[in-house]
C-alpha cells in the first residue's frame, strides 16, 4: 500500500466545535462534515477543499449533529438531543435547495441513547447507539429504500454482548457486506483525585463566560454540581473491535463472530473499511491507524499511523477508490488519557485533514 501523506487542512470558522463524522458520497467527488455545535453540516469539494452547500438551523432541525452518511440522493444525519429527547436521524434531499428533512426517525428501542455512526450496504442501514444512561448501547440494522430515501423498520438488533464488552461506536461493513465492523471502548480506571480534576475543569470551561461575567460566583460555580443534563458513568469495560456476520435482509448475528481486544488503553471511535483497507481512529493517543485485514487480519500491526495534523482525531472515511482518507479532528484537550470536552486549544485545532496516497501537503 502507498502511504497516506497530509494534503490539505480545513479550519472550522466560527463558533468552536467538535467534528465528530464524514462521509463521503458514493462517487467520491465530495464530502460532508458534521460540526455538531454549530448545529450545521457541510458539504465539501474534494479535491479542492471548498465548501459546496451547507444545512443549519432552524430549518434544518439539528439538535447536536453527530453520525453523516450519504447516498446518490440523500443525507443523513443523527442527532444526539443529549438526553433532552431521544436520539433521531433525520434524511435531507441532495436534490432539493430546501435544507429541511424528509423524515425523521427515532428508534423504537428503550435505552439506546445517542445514534453514534452509521453504515449502509445493499438496503441495510447500520447505526451504532451509545453512551446510554449508566449502561452500553447497541447496534441496529433498519431496512433503507434507497429510491425514496426512506429509513423503514429495524430488522434486527444487538445489544446483550456489548455489556461485556464496551460502549458502540464505529461501523463499517466489510466482506461485500457479508458482515460488520464495529469498533467499541469504555473509561480508563484513573485515581479518584484525577477524575475529580477533570470534573471541575469540565465545570470551568462550561462556565467560563459566566465566570468572566459574574466573578467569585463564576468560580464557585466550577465545583458546584453540576444541574443539567448527565448520565451515570459506564462500566469499565473494554476497548476493541467486534465482527458481526449480517445476512442478505439485514439480521445481525447475536454474537460477534471475533472480538478483536486492544491490551493497551485506547479510545477507537469512527472505522471505515475499503476493499482491504481499514483506517481506525483513537482519539485519545491522537492518531489514526491503517490496515491491511488480508496480510492481518486480528489487526495487529498497522500498515500506516498517521499523527500529522491530528488533534483528537473522531471521524474517519476512506474515499470509494481507497486514495482519499478525511479525518475529522476534535482539536481539544486531553490530560492524562481523560477527555477534556470543552475548551479548545490555542491555536484552534478542530479542524479537517485530508490525506492522499502519495501525495505531498498542497500550500
Amino acid at each position: 500500500m502507498h502511504s497516506f501523506q497530509l494534503k490539505r487542512e480545513i479550519a472550522n470558522t466560527g463558533q468552536p466545535s467538535l467534528l465528530p463524522e464524514v462521509a463521503f458520497t458514493p462517487d467520491g467527488a465530495a464530502f460532508v462534515v458534521s460540526f455538531q455545535e454549530q448545529n450545521e453540516v457541510r458539504l465539501y469539494d474534494t479535491a479542492t477543499g471548498s465548501l459546496r452547500r451547507s444545512w443549519r438551523n432552524p430549518d434544518a432541525g439539528f439538535a447536536e449533529p453527530h453520525g453523516v452518511l450519504l447516498t446518490d440522493h440523500h443525507l443523513l444525519v443523527s442527532n444526539r438531543n443529549y438526553f433532552k429527547s431521544p436520539s433521531e436521524i433525520r434524511v435531507y434531499s441532495l436534490n432539493s435547495k430546501q435544507t429541511s428533512p424528509e423524515q425523521c426517525l427515532i428508534t423504537p428501542f428503550a435505552g439506546l441513547a445517542e445514534a453514534h455512526s452509521m453504515a449502509l450496504s445493499e438496503g441495510r442501514l447500520l447505526v451504532t447507539y451509545c453512551e446510554g444512561d449508566g449502561r452500553t448501547g447497541g447496534v441496529v440494522c433498519y431496512a433503507y429504500d434507497h429510491k425514496l430515501g426512506r429509513i423503514g423498520e429495524p430488522v434486527s438488533m444487538v445489544d446483550h454482548c456489548f455489556r461485556v464488552l464496551g460502549d458502540p461506536k464505529g461501523v463499517t461493513f466489510i466482506d461485500h457486506g457479508r458482515r460488520a465492523l464495529v469498533s467499541f471502548n469504555s473509561l480508563k480506571p484513573n485515581p479518584p483525585l484525577q477524575g475529580f480534576l477533570v470534573r471541575s475543569l469540565r465545570r470551568w470551561y462550561r462556565n467560563l463566560n459566566r465566570l468572566r461575567e459574574c466573578g467569585f460566583k463564576g468560580m464557585q460555580s466550577v465545583f458546584r454540581k453540576h444541574s443539567g443534563n448527565h448520565r451515570k458513568p459506564l462500566p469499565i469495560l473494554h476497548n476493541g473491535l467486534a465482527i458481526f456476520a449480517v445476512d442478505a435482509a439485514g439480521v445481525l448475528s447475536r454474537a460477534p463472530e471475533r472480538v478483536l481486544l486492544r491490551d493497551g488503553f485506547c479510545r477507537l471511535e469512527n472505522v471505515h473499511c475499503v476493499n482491504d483497507i481499514c483506517a481506525l481512529a483513537d482519539t485519545i493517543n491522537g492518531e489514526v491507524l491503517l490496515y491491511d485485514r488480508v496480510s492481518d487480519p486480528k489487526m495487529e500491526r498497522p500498515l500506516q499511523v498517521l499523527r500529522e495534523g491530528l488533534s483528537l482525531p473522531h471521524g474517519v472515511k476512506l474515499s470509494p477508490d481507497g486514495n482519499t482518507l478525511v479525518v475529522s479532528n476534535y482539536g481539544i484537550r486531553a490530560w492524562q488519557q481523560e477527555i477534556i470536552w470543552f475548551g479548545w486549544k490555542k491555536p484552534r485545532a478542530d479542524t479537517i485533514a485530508i490525506y492522499e496516497r502519495g501525495a505531498g501537503v498542497n500550500a
